[in-house]
């Protein structure tokens, strides 16, 4: 039992250490999937490397002055077998043991407590068969969209609004294997329990799941505009299912940002590693062609540097902005994207937020205004026409919410739920 504490304790520091390390040197960068495999070898790393013993052949004095951890539990463990012969009690080796079990249990049973409810819920979905292998699962009431191994499940009305989007985005988790990855960290999880770094690095190898698959669906010819948007209506939802990969996992701010970032380069950055060690000499002919080169590069550098910052932090202020008023959203504090944000201020991002705020102070004039807004710069977005029609439906204009739905409906004509909504009002408004 002595020998089982140290090799906790001493892969608990290892995963601290190797968590440091990554925060230092790799978090910041924007090649994912390297990231990805460094995160899951450092997990891996830190149950191994306690495992390995290094001799250096002979001992000498220096060494023996030192007793090993191991040699010292032994030797508490010994006097306390002594004192159990005259005062038997449970030992504070025992005490630990039995909370760290504990922690075990009550975190296993957590996770199969999520994995039952999950699924749970799949079971009282409608099923149907995307291709060969992966499954999707709809469901009537309003979930978070979420993925795990090779099932998908979102809501009949995500489906319907934002199918394509939202499936892209899922596709990336089940074709990057991203839930072995979870179960590998739950693993870990389990057993660091009460080490903060495996925590840490669980939630970083999350945030690089969502940044692998916003680059996939971006990659796919989604609108980077729209699925921003979608993130920021999806973004007040919570996350029920600690073992499945949602749409509105990591931070919304992380994940903007990471989209608007500049790409790293690591060939660039491994040649300023090397640099430094060259050795001063005489030059050849090659590397002064190449500096000469990058003396003309500077000035093209400088400019598009300063490109990127006047599109990057409007963007980054932006990010920093909507964060705010979906937290204002969140805690029913209405009034502050009201007065945050100007009224018709044209931003595909921060308007759909004020238009909510005003709906939900029942200031359905202004929210109309905001949503038409939006709407003549995109005619068939299937989000602001239903936001329109129920702002219509709310103010008993129940003809104009039929026509809302009717254009809907040639959007998407397989719709049923649309073809219900239009068919309703248009009932109402022709009794």
């Amino acid at each position: 039992m002595g020998i089982f504490f140290v090799y906790i304790l001493k892969s608990a520091i290892c995963l601290a250490l190797f968590y440091l390390f990554y925060r230092l040197l790799l978090s910041k960068e924007t090649f994912h999937r390297f990231n990805r495999i460094a995160l899951l070898g450092l997990l891996v790393l830190s149950c191994i490397v306690p495992l390995i013993e290094v001799g250096t052949g002979a001992t000498n004095v220096v060494n023996r002055q030192f007793i090993s951890w191991e040699e010292m539990l032994m030797m508490a463990e010994m006097s306390t077998i002594a004192e159990e012969v005259v005062t038997p009690a449970w030992s504070w080796r025992e005490v630990l043991l039995l909370l760290y079990l504990v922690g075990i249990a009550f975190f296993l049973v957590r996770n199969l407590w999520s994995l039952g409810r999950m699924l749970s819920l799949i079971n009282s979905c409608k099923k149907q068969r995307l291709n060969n292998e992966i499954r999707l699962f709809t469901h009537q009431k309003d979930i978070t969209p979420f993925s795990w191994m090779k099932y998908i499940v979102l809501s009949e009305k995500d489906y319907a609004e934002s199918g394509e989007t939202i499936l892209t985005h899922e596709r990336a988790h089940i074709a990057n294997l991203h839930s072995w990855d979870l179960i590998l960290a739950d693993l870990c999880v389990f057993f660091q329990w009460f080490n903060p770094a495996a925590w840490l690095l669980k939630q970083e190898l999350q945030n690089i799941h969502e940044y692998e698959a916003d680059e996939w669906v971006i990659n796919h010819g989604i609108d980077a505009k729209k699925y921003q948007l979608l993130l920021i209506k999806k973004a007040v939802g919570t996350r029920l299912y600690s073992m499945a990969n949602s749409l509105n996992h990591s931070s919304l701010k992380k994940r903007i940002t990471m989209m608007i970032k500049k790409k790293s380069n690591l060939h660039v950055k491994v040649n300023e590693l090397t640099s430094n060690a060259k050795a001063d000499g005489s030059k050849s002919v090659e590397k002064m062609l190449k500096q000469s080169g990058n003396q003309q590069r500077k000035g093209l550098e400088i400019k598009k540097f300063i490109v990127f910052l006047f599109f990057a932090l409007p963007c980054a202020l932006c990010a920093q902005t909507e964060a705010d008023m979906l937290k204002a959203i969140a805690e029913y504090n209405y009034e502050l994207p009201i007065k945050q944000i100007p009224p018709v201020c044209g931003d595909s991002i921060l308007t759909p937020l004020r238009a909510q705020a005003l709906k939900a102070m029942n200031r359905y004039s202004d929210s109309l205004k905001e949503w038409n807004s939006l709407l003549k710069a995109d005619s068939t977005d299937v989000e602001i026409l239903t936001e329109l029609a129920e702002c219509y439906r709310l103010t008993n204009r129940a003809s104009q919410a039929a026509l809302c739905y009717e254009r809907v409906v040639a959007i998407h004509p397989e719709n049923m739920y649309f073809r219900q909504q239009s068919c309703r009002y248009w009932h109402q408004a022709h009794p």
